[in-house]
């Protein structure tokens, strides 16, 4: 196939259930490729990728004011109350705003503070898991892997668990915005709502926690100084919605991705069932097999030349972490699950400066959970065809939109 004939259209389902293949054809004849259906640059090769994530003087993360740019005029109300906290998400900030926002999460949002949760996560692992019926086929992201990552963020940022449907729907209309979602109808004005509603929510927990501050990660993150300077209460609201968005969805892909592998490889599963004290390295090697983040976009702040192409200013580029987890430059046999790999330098959850501050906790829902279910079940079944099963239509996050599953104990 010439690489003129050749198109990464993600709005294809049987492309976002199954990259892999093109990735693979492009990181040997194109590694750096034009994508007509996204208007960007796909890059697919580990070299390339960790140079751009790792160079924020010619790849911003400041793409929001590309998005407005380019926004239909009767979206542009509605974009703006979006934008108002989206701004003050880290993850579309380049430095000094980025090192500011960065160091006030990083004070309360690191491993000592995810550590405290272990017990909440086996808590509501056990619950969760005691509601499925045993063998009979369940959905399980719906049942569970969506729900238990979400009553983790709720429990570290001092939310009620009962709210947690209500806020994820909010969640899901705001990413709208920001995924692919093409085809949605509203989707500005429901981006909007779910903005708001969630603005609204978070303002008034920022309420109680200044007149009642509580040993939680809400009351911190208000105390928290950076040069003299506190977070203002859109940052603050900007920052609780980037962690529930962020902490939520991808470890929710984390799960399902991993159970799908596990599903397809029964000797891996045997094995694991046998090494519960191997999960550790396990958990590693499923988020380099099927990475729950598809890519991270940049824009082009100068022309530079990348895998032999000439990319120019204001360009949009996507680093594509699922294709650079399959590298066979870097990875012996990379199409294998091997849970035993040692090295293994998957970059899941980004490179550099906006490596992924929940990395942490996302490992010990990882390796709780999937223990916990290896222990009960002794077998790990999908309940239809994995081509009958649709993907999240998102350029973001990357798993299946649901997971029938059968459990056997």
């Amino acid at each position: 196939m010439a690489v003129d004939e050749l198109t990464y259209d993600p709005s294809d389902p049987a492309i976002r259930r199954n990259p892999h293949p093109i990735f693979s054809w492009l990181r040997r004849e194109d590694p750096v490729h034009w994508s007509d259906p996204m208007s960007g640059w796909i890059v697919t090769g580990y070299d390339d990728i960790l140079e751009g994530l790792t160079d924020s003087s010619t790849f911003s993360a400041e793409r929001l004011t590309n998005v407005r740019k380019h926004l239909p005029a009767n979206a542009q109300s509605a974009a703006g109350e979006v934008l108002r906290y989206l701004n003050s998400w880290m993850v579309f900030r380049d430095p000094p705003d980025h090192t500011r926002l960065r160091r006030h999460m990083a004070s309360v949002l690191n491993l000592p503070s995810f550590e405290t949760l272990r017990g909440t996560i086996s808590e509501l692992t056990n619950d969760l898991l005691d509601k499925l019926p045993d063998g009979d086929v369940v959905d399980m992201f719906s049942t569970f892997s969506i729900l238990l990552p979400g009553m983790v963020i709720m429990e570290l940022m001092g939310v009620e668990r009962g709210r947690l449907l209500e806020v994820k729907s909010w969640s899901d209309d705001m990413m709208l915005f920001i995924g692919s979602a093409r085809g949605v109808p509203d989707k500005y004005e429901r981006a909007k709502r779910g903005a708001v509603a969630m603005a609204t929510l978070f303002k008034e927990a920022i309420g109680k926690r200044r007149a009642d501050p509580k040993d939680d990660v809400l009351s911190q993150l208000i105390a928290s100084e950076v040069d003299g300077r506190s977070l203002n209460d859109d940052e603050l609201v900007g920052c609780l919605m980037m962690v529930l968005n962020g902490g939520h969805e991808t470890t929710a892909n984390l799960i399902n991705n991993s159970l799908l592998a596990l599903a397809h490889n029964p000797d891996t599963t045997s094995y694991l069932r046998g090494n519960l004290d191997k999960m550790e390295p396990a958990v590693e090697e499923f988020l380099r097999y099927d990475s729950p983040i598809l890519s991270i976009g940049r824009v082009v702040k100068e022309d530079i030349e990348m895998g032999g192409k000439q990319l120019s200013a204001g360009e949009r580029v996507f680093f594509m972490l699922l294709s650079a987890n399959r590298d066979e430059e870097v990875f012996e046999d990379p199409t294998r699950l091997d849970v035993t790999r040692s090295p293994n330098p998957h970059m899941a959850f980004g490179k550099g400066p906006h490596f992924c501050l929940g990395t942490p906790l996302a490992r010990i829902e990882g390796q709780i959970v999937l223990g916990e279910i290896l222990r009960r079940y002794s077998s790990i079944e999908l309940a239809e065809p994995v081509d009958s099963i649709p993907w999240i239509n998102s350029l973001v996050t990357r798993g299946p939109s649901r997971l029938p599953l059968r459990l056997r104990k």
